[in-house]
């Protein structure tokens, strides 16, 4: 074919390719349209059984966790997150990327950190349109079929908003669409720079609340797999990463300061003294070391046995696990031996550990 002819069909190519980008482009921003329409029909049944609190700092709080979450995600829907009064622990995702968390969930969660951990979760349901598959299964319909019923109020249009309602508040989700959301809020934490153990803690304590009150409507996690599962699922997966499994951030637990009272100088973990001494420069710069060093190696899944004192090149030293916390020559007059200190070291752990019983702390 020679080179008159090639030119105008390559320029007829790129000028179809161009009409089916744009084509295919228009219909997607057409179907989330309709997505983002949908989700607003079921938010008003929402808003019909819960008041939306008015208070914007704590709606505050969980929009700015939420608008560090946004940058990776696969969709540009107009994501939102409302806060509603019920005292059960729940959060939950519209079609069109609209969000919810009851007062109960936010009280619930013990840091920034687990509330991403549930806002990740939710927001891949948002993301990957996992309220509209599930529902559809439900309907033994395709999505498409499900969004045109809706969107021209056809038969049983009503009884399918109440099922998105009810899957999304639910939470009904198969074990195939939790395990993504699961795997893909984790990897959105870790990009993020929030503690992908979050997403454990929170579902260790339902576990816990499971085993209190097997009874007790559970809320988010009703319809899910087995609670039990899902923490065994999440811990396999963060190990699988290659991530630390350290849960004391999430939790807020063992964190230590020095504070200074009637001329002494103490750390403290969580309130515990553990070392003290007198409140001089050369004591709070023993404490100070020894404070970085029990942040850095100190963790909840740390073993009793990780805590020792042992005899060093002749030397005393107070380790944890391969991390030295003080030495021998640290100890100055007033200030209580390192077996002192090891002792009160586990009493912290000790404490920290029956704030949240449920862990397996040997895996």
């Amino acid at each position: 074919m020679g080179a008159s002819l090639r030119r105008p069909l390559l320029l007829i190519l790129l000028a179809l390719l161009l009409c089916i980008f744009h084509f295919r482009a228009a219909c997607a921003a057409d179907d989330v349209a309709k997505e983002v329409k949908l989700g607003e029909q079921v938010s008003k049944q929402i808003e019909e059984q819960w008041d939306r609190v008015g208070d914007p700092v704590p709606v505050a709080r969980l929009s700015m966790i939420m608008s560090r979450l946004l940058p990776f995600t696969e969709r540009d829907l107009p994501f939102e997150v409302r806060l509603i009064e019920e005292k059960m622990p729940n959060a939950f995702a519209l079609p069109g990327g609209r969000i919810y968390f009851t007062t109960g969930m936010l009280e619930f969660c013990r840091s920034d950190d687990e509330l991403a951990a549930v806002m990740a979760h939710e927001v891949i349901h948002a993301d990957r349109r996992h309220i509209m598959i599930q529902v559809a299964r439900n309907q033994r319909l395709s999505i498409g079929a499900l969004a045109i019923m809706i969107a021209t109020k056809g038969q049983g249009a009503a009884a399918i908003l109440t099922s998105l309602a009810q899957v999304a508040i639910m939470n009904s989700y198969g074990r195939d669409l939790e395990r993504e959301a699961d795997t893909e809020g984790l990897n959105m934490l870790d990009k993020t720079g929030y503690a992908p153990a979050a997403s454990l803690t929170v579902m260790e304590r339902l576990l816990e609340e499971e085993i209190k009150r097997p009874y007790v409507d559970p809320g988010i996690f009703a319809g899910h797999p087995k609670t039990r599962e899902r923490v065994a699922d999440l811990a396999e997966i963060i190990r699988g990463k290659g991530w630390p499994l350290e849960r004391k951030k999430a939790l807020h637990l063992l964190r230590t300061e020095i504070l200074e009272s009637e001329g002494r100088l103490s750390l403290r973990i969580d309130g515990l003294p553990v070392w003290w001494g007198p409140g001089d420069p050369g004591t709070l710069e023993i404490l100070n070391r020894a404070r970085v060093s029990i942040d850095r190696y100190l963790q909840m899944e740390s073993s009793p046995f990780d805590v020792a004192v042992l005899n060093t090149r002749g030397s005393e030293v107070l380790k944890v696990g391969l991390g030295t916390i003080a030495t021998e020559e640290d100890v100055l007059p007033g200030m209580p031996s390192l077996f002192v200190f090891r002792e009160n070291i586990l009493e912290s752990l000790n404490k920290a550990r029956s704030m949240h019983p449920v862990a397996n702390y040997s895996r």
